[in-house]
């Protein structure tokens, strides 16, 4: 983009009849002495402010941007009232300096020989740019620097118009910093949970070793309350081994990376069901409708698995207990559903069971470390997708539904190897 001053007129005139005169100066804005034959010669301070301060719409331009002219050798002669405010610089102390009083030091000398070999080419440059006020505050300009042309496409100097973006950058300084901080914070309680999950459990597993020496030195003489006794003592260790063991999978669930592949959902329904080992009589169904689709394997492993796992030891009648796993197809995601039908989680406490050390029957009752929803639902999260509950069929057990965004939409096929979604 390059001004040259025939077009620059041509511009301002074209507002004619759109903004309401006394706004802009119209067909009179250039003094009588450049009218007729502009730009011939050298312009002088006086011939540039006269064009520049004069004549520039400041309803639209002057008021809202930061502007500053200079000539062909950088040398500043103009400035508008918005520049002067923002440097904090008056007429008198920046008119005949070139920008280099501004500079704050923080963009490295190859950021402007970039900059001048753009401009000295004819070319448009546009960037960001941190400046140092008068007062030394640092502030931040967005800046667009535009080569201004006379007669015979003669360079007379270059036009800098700014917007004052310092509290953008501010914001994007901050939430860097936060990043930053979470970043540390989230790697203080991986460590943790590493700690937690390796060195806590060698004394628990010493613990359960020493209940059952006791058990054989006083095999003879246990009464039925000390070996109940005995029995929840080693029924405690291991559940505090499976919250050390969640509290790692919890920290770092969706944090590793791993490689997206195809992947048939029924397939892996059959494997999870053969890994559960569901008890004598417990039905686990996986649709013939699953689809085969490009996702990342282990976390869609970790949520299926998590859900059949919960069905299996909520349920109240284990020996002819069902899970259905079902999917639909949607445009970019899949719709998986986990449905049971044990006695179900009132709905009241449907949101409550996704918090860490949530269950709604007491740990003696059932094993476990009420973290397995909140797993799930980070896993869901991470992946972009979102997780609720229902009732399940006809009013009973529970329905799991939960969004997973396929990684590639073209690699979604139904049951034939088709596409199931375009």
């Amino acid at each position: 983009m390059i001004f040259s001053f025939s077009v620059f007129t041509e511009y301002f005139r074209s507002f004619e009849g759109i903004i309401p005169r006394g706004s802009c100066i119209m067909q009179n804005f250039l003094p009588s002495s450049l009218r007729e034959n502009p730009f011939k010669g050298e312009l002088t301070d006086e011939q540039f402010q006269s064009i520049f301060a004069q004549n520039i719409c400041y309803s639209v331009l002057d008021e809202k941007a930061i502007i500053a002219i200079t000539d062909a050798k950088g040398v500043i002669k103009y400035a508008n009232d918005a520049f002067l405010k923002l440097s904090q610089y008056s007429w008198t102390e920046i008119i005949g300096r070139d920008h280099r009083i501004l500079n704050s030091g923080f963009h490295p000398r190859s950021f402007f020989e970039d900059m001048y070999r753009d401009i000295t080419n004819g070319k448009k440059w546009r960037g960001e740019i941190r400046n140092r006020a008068k007062d030394g505050s640092f502030y931040w300009v967005d800046t667009t620097i535009v080569p201004i042309l006379g007669e015979y496409a003669k360079l007379l100097g270059y036009a800098a118009i700014r917007i004052d973006i310092t509290d953008h950058k501010q914001m994007e300084f901050r939430l860097a910093q936060q990043t930053q901080n979470l970043l540390r914070s989230n790697e203080e309680l991986e460590q943790f949970a590493y700690v937690a999950s390796h060195d806590l459990k060698a004394p628990l597993r010493g613990i359960e070793n020493l209940v059952g020496w006791i058990e054989e030195d006083l095999e003879s003489s246990l009464t039925g309350d000390t070996r109940a006794n005995m029995d929840l003592l080693k029924s405690r260790v291991r559940r505090l081994e499976g919250l050390l063991d969640d509290l790692l999978a919890y920290s770092r669930a969706g944090r590793g990376e791993t490689a997206s592949e195809l992947i048939d959902t029924k397939e892996l329904v059959d494997e999870l069901t053969l890994l559960v080992s569901p008890p004598q009589g417990f039905s686990i169904v996986g649709s013939e409708a699953l689809p085969t689709i490009q996702t990342d394997r282990v976390p869609l492993t970790q949520v299926v698995l998590n859900l059949i796992g919960n069905a299996i030891k909520h349920h109240d009648r284990p020996e002819n207990g069902h899970v259905w796993i079902e999917a639909l197809t949607l445009p970019h995601s899949i719709k998986f559903t986990v449905t049971d039908d044990g006695p179900g989680i009132p709905e009241r406490f449907r949101e409550r069971v996704f918090g860490m050390f949530q269950t709604l029957k007491p740990r003696d009752e059932v094993e476990g470390s009420g973290m397995g929803l909140a797993i799930v639902r980070k896993l869901v999260d991470y992946q972009g997708g979102k997780i609720w509950l229902t009732e399940g069929r006809a009013g009973q057990g529970l329905s799991v539904h939960f969004i997973w965004p396929q990684s590639k939409r073209e690699s979604t096929y139904d049951t034939n190897g088709k596409f199931a979604a375009r």
